[in-house]
């Protein structure tokens, strides 16, 4: 992957260039739990008029997940993809979420964004946001499930790779 963009506006423009393709395009915006996928998600709303927001967490099986697996079994990828990547979208569709960046489903994206955040960093990031944004403290689930799904899937699956580009918000 060599691809990088630093900046939601240096997004928006190229997502904006995909519109060309006879509908609006759907990206996928993934990475680690704690990342920042819902920001930038957040952020490109914002930039790309009219554009919508679907997120992944709309599709877990349990919620909060708290089953261990390497591939992120608790994302209802069939029903993601049905409601959301086989319809005819009428706007952007902007997918952020966990374990979105696996065969059958990555290449189903028009544009895939893999927000380039270490794990543990992500992790510290996602356990002070639900301590403090939330007033969720969850640093049991963080720790001995999303952390280690985290680390497996991404050995798995290298979403790195998978993704058209690598999103890396500057320092």
């Amino acid at each position: 992957m060599s691809t990088h963009l630093e900046s939601p506006q240096a997004l928006a423009t190229l997502t904006r260039s995909l519109h060309t393709a006879g509908r609006p395009p759907v990206v996928g915006i993934s990475g680690f739990g704690g990342a920042g996928k819902s920001t930038l998600a957040a952020e490109l709303q914002e930039l790309l008029e009219g554009s919508v927001v679907v997120s992944s967490d709309d599709y877990l099986l349990e919620r909060p997940p708290t089953t261990r697996s390497d591939d992120w079994a608790v994302v209802d990828r069939v029903r993601l993809a049905r409601d959301v990547l086989d319809g005819d979208q009428q706007a952007v569709v902007l997918v952020e979420g966990i374990g979105l960046f696996v065969p059958g489903l990555v290449e189903r994206f028009d544009l895939s964004v893999w927000v380039d955040v270490d794990l543990d960093r992500a992790t510290e990031q996602g356990i002070w946001r639900d301590t403090h944004v939330w007033n969720n403290p969850q640093e049991e689930l963080w720790q001995g499930v999303w952390r280690p799904n985290d680390a497996d899937f991404f050995a798995r699956f290298r979403p790195d790779l998978a993704a058209d580009l690598l999103y890396r918000r500057p320092a």
